[in-house]
């Protein structure tokens, strides 16, 4: 191991410390990326513990932004994202569902970046279907307050992620999975109470899960979903067959619980998917225009059925719909009643007269 970082053979976690001096570290320009490199790569070798990925994510959320938006326990603010990852091109089904849950009543805070591992991240399709990505924190309640969703784009409020950029670069061209694959979907400056997220890897559902949980969150979902084939899985609730659940809740008193369970979409009602490919995305251009077409009812089929089970899933966490069957009702009249649309105006309106460019 290098004389810079924590020796990671013989310890089986890091402290809130060594985490510290490790970021610093990390985002000092005077060190070489060879060392960092290496460092990440070990630790993940190694295998990262709940507790270092909601360390390194409180430490990073200490160093960034902060967004203050009213509380209202009545709705939650809602956070829906997946970590990525999973390599399987999907349309941007979790972006397209916020639209979908703000339309039907949630208060969506999204957070998130450009494409990195995938050819169309979240930013890459909201801007191209003309939402401004660039907001000032101050302005962040108003867009929120009149378009029922915001999104915040994570370059602009974590400096932490803006100076890693060529690092985080180099390690995925290298095919390297390092930490920072995980830590995005926790580093919402909102601190939002609920959150769904998809996680690549399935055998880090319940870590990510406790995760989640060690970083405020009231209830949330860590979910992956079967892909196009058997064998593969995304970072989504999946229509293509079942998907694996860890679910977080904190109760009244303060105990939390966790629970596994299974979701099959057939169950719920979808069909059978006969055209899998329909699922896949392309540029941030053709997946604005698909996602435009979907949310006004033109598009059906499997798309719109897993863009609608995410939102469901989605709107349950944050109360709306008593059971999950309810809340699929709900995601469902969004789109016919042009909601769901109108939620797409709204964001793109609110956030061009907010611009902070």
């Amino acid at each position: 191991m290098t004389g810079f970082f924590p020796d990671l053979l013989t310890k089986a976690q890091l402290s809130d410390s060594e985490i510290n001096v490790s970021l610093d570290l990390l985002t000092r320009g005077e060190i070489e990326e060879q060392p960092k490199s290496a460092f990440l790569a070990a630790l993940h070798c190694r295998g990262e513990t709940a507790a270092e990925l909601a360390g390194f994510a409180r430490a990073i959320l200490e160093r960034g932004t902060k967004v203050v938006i009213e509380r209202d326990p009545a709705s939650p603010l809602l956070e829906l994202c997946g970590t990525g990852g999973d390599r399987a091109g999907f349309l941007n089904i979790s972006t397209a569902a916020m639209f979908v849950a703000a339309g039907a009543g949630a208060r969506v805070v999204k957070h998130g970046n450009r494409g990195v591992s995938s050819r169309c991240g979240s930013a890459d399709v909201l801007e191209a279907l003309g939402v401004s990505l660039h907001l000032k924190p101050s302005s962040v309640p108003s867009v929120l307050e009149r378009a029922g969703s915001v999104f915040l784009l994570a370059s602009d409020f974590h400096p932490v992620i803006s100076s890693l950029a060529s690092l985080r670069k180099s390690l995925a061209v290298a095919g390297q999975m390092t930490i920072f694959n995980l830590l995005g979907p926790l580093l919402n400056p909102a601190l939002p109470e609920a959150q769904l997220t998809g996680i690549f890897n399935p055998n880090q559902l319940m870590f990510y899960a406790e995760a989640l949980g060690m970083l405020g969150r009231g209830v949330a979902w860590a979910v992956h979903g079967e892909g196009l084939q058997s064998d593969s899985g995304v970072d989504e609730l999946s229509i293509t067959g079942p998907s694996k659940v860890v679910a977080f809740r904190k109760r009244n008193n303060e105990e939390a619980s966790l629970e596994e369970f299974i979701i099959n979409p057939q169950e719920l009602g979808f069909s059978a998917i006969e055209s899998p490919e329909l699922l896949l995305g392309g540029n941030a251009q053709s997946n604005a225009l698909r996602i435009q077409s979907i949310l006004s009812g033109e598009e059906v089929g499997a798309a719109r059925d897993m863009i609608v089970l995410n939102a469901a899933a989605a709107l349950h966490l944050s109360g709306l719909g008593g059971s999950l069957q309810e809340s699929l009702s709900l995601a469902a009249e969004s789109i016919a009643s042009g909601k769901a649309s109108r939620a797409l105006d709204l964001l793109r309106e609110s956030s061009n007269s907010h611009s902070a460019d």
